[in-house]
């Protein structure tokens, strides 16, 4: 088993986003007996009519991470770090609410970054690490 706690500096003010706290530790300590699981970046799969607008691939990114931890014998809940990256900034905001949803009372460190991905119709990539007993 093992505790994630998160880490916060009280003298640092809560980073935002369109005017919003952003959701997320600024950093969790791992503590007890543990594996790490490395996800690689994932992507919304390409359907017939493309990969849809960011909505859609918020879901279809986090959904695939709720798979990969299931299969891992994990939640959501033991994500302890969460890296995405969206080309568009305006789309940051669109991820951190749907993100709210998923994730809920766990925060785990997180980094959010614009950047060009690899296809122009990918709109979020995701990477997690997770805590596994």
């Amino acid at each position: 088993m093992f505790e994630i706690s998160p880490i916060s500096d009280p003298s640092s003010a809560q980073f935002e986003l369109a005017g919003k706290p952003v959701h997320g530790s600024k950093a969790v300590r791992l503590s007890g007996e543990f594996s790490l699981v490395y996800t690689s970046g994932l992507v919304a799969p390409k359907g017939d009519d493309g990969r849809g607008p960011i909505e859609v691939q918020v879901r279809a990114v986090l959904d695939q991470l709720r798979g990969v931890a299931a299969g891992a014998g994990a939640g959501l809940d033991q994500v302890v770090k969460l890296m995405a990256w969206l080309p568009n900034p305006a789309d940051v905001s669109v991820y951190a609410d749907i993100r709210r949803g998923y994730f809920g009372e766990s925060s785990p460190a997180s980094t959010s970054v614009i950047s060009a991905l690899v296809e122009e119709d990918i709109l979020i990539e995701v990477e997690a690490i997770l805590a596994v007993s």
